[in-house]
């Protein structure tokens, strides 16, 4: 194993085989090599993942085959911010997250009222920190705050340290370069997510991106995303989260995420021994 991915988490994002239920999500994700996961809390029965309240068997599971496996959850998710938002919609996730002992809240905001959405993210960063999250805003061309850069902005000033979380799709289809992550200061940007794809140009087609990342991306180094040097750009301490959902994921999801893994340590072990001259 490479020096430069010895000791980093590497997790496992509960959209690379969301229909999996937690307990055995974890179980695949140990198997495949992964130090951690994450969890999609849903708030209601009709959104996708798997609700959680406290005292269910389910969450009780969960626990267990966390402990089993010598697992750690890094994120919950997932708080959509939008234009009718408010503390009731964001307890399931963040009760979820404090019992599980996730490390970040994963956010989004769909909210075109700037003002609105600061004072709800603002809100939610502060209420995330007594529950012992840390809220993360991750940047998307269909949402309200397109790009990393954007994302930087946006969370500046917040109390509750917020962070940004970038995937590696999303970065791509924004347009972005390596120059706009290491632009933004490496305590903001504490883990990432990482997939492939058959191309690393930017969209035009909002539509178009939602449905490949919400159910075609490749294993990390199976397409032409520039993943080494993203990662290079990033913290040499930011944790990985892989998020590669698929039809594998539905139809062979014990041997799509066992892929998932063997993939991601292979574009880990193509890493450099060090990436601190990005941040000198």
């Amino acid at each position: 194993m490479n020096q430069s991915a010895a000791g980093r988490i590497v997790s496992l994002s509960s959209l690379s085989a969301i229909e999996v239920p937690p307990p055995q999500f974890v179980e695949f994700a140990a198997a495949g090599g992964f130090t951690a996961v994450g969890v999609r809390v849903a708030q209601t029965r009709q959104d996708r993942g798997f609700q959680l309240p406290a005292g269910s068997a389910l969450l009780r599971d969960t626990k267990s085959a966390l402990a089993d496996s010598g697992m750690r959850v890094l994120d919950v998710e997932v708080v959509k911010l939008h234009p009718g938002s408010s503390r009731g919609d964001w307890s399931a996730v963040l009760e979820a997250g404090a019992e599980l002992g996730a490390d970040h809240l994963l956010v989004t905001v769909l909210d075109d009222d700037r003002v609105r959405a600061e004072s709800n993210f603002s809100e939610l960063a502060e209420l995330s920190g007594e529950y012992g999250l840390r809220t993360c805003l991750e940047p998307m061309i269909f949402s309200s705050v397109r790009d990393v850069t954007a994302a930087a902005a946006f969370v500046e000033g917040v109390s509750g340290r917020p962070g940004v979380l970038v995937d590696a799709l999303h970065w791509a289809r924004a347009g972005s370069g390596v120059a706009d992550l290491t632009a933004v200061a490496p305590d903001l940007l504490p883990y990432c997510q990482l997939c492939d794809a058959v191309s690393a140009d930017p969209s035009t087609d909002p539509n178009a991106a939602i449905t490949e990342a919400r159910t075609d991306r490749l294993a990390p180094g199976a397409g032409a995303l520039p993943l080494v040097e993203f990662l290079q750009a990033l913290p040499a301490s930011a944790a990985l989260s892989v998020e590669a959902p698929s039809a594998r994921s539905v139809t062979d999801p014990g041997g799509w995420i066992a892929e998932l893994g063997r993939a991601t340590w292979t574009v880990l072990d193509r890493m450099p021994h060090s990436n601190e001259k990005l941040y000198s």
